[in-house]
């Protein structure tokens, strides 16, 4: 999962609340099931699948803005799913 860098910690927590094996952090695990990066984090990394919340946050907080949102859509080898919040 790929979210905007100011959601981690709300994101993570509340991943890690209904799956205890997730990882988030500074220096996540990446073997692990479901993990909860930052486009910082993700940049380089593969994931056969990936999850990018809140992508309109993501251009807007970042000085890469959408370049920053390229790199984490194409982060998924096989699968990709977005996730926009309701407003």
């Amino acid at each position: 999962m790929i979210v905007p860098a100011s959601r981690v910690d709300e994101l993570g927590a509340a991943l890690t609340a209904a799956l205890p094996e997730a990882a988030v952090g500074d220096h996540p695990e990446l073997e692990s099931r479901v993990v909860v990066l930052t486009v910082a984090q993700a940049k380089g990394l593969e994931f056969d699948s990936v999850l990018v919340v809140d992508p309109d946050r993501m251009v807007a907080e970042s000085p890469r803005g959408r370049s920053d949102l390229y790199v984490a859509l194409t982060r998924a080898t096989q699968r990709l799913g977005v996730l926009r919040p309701c407003r």
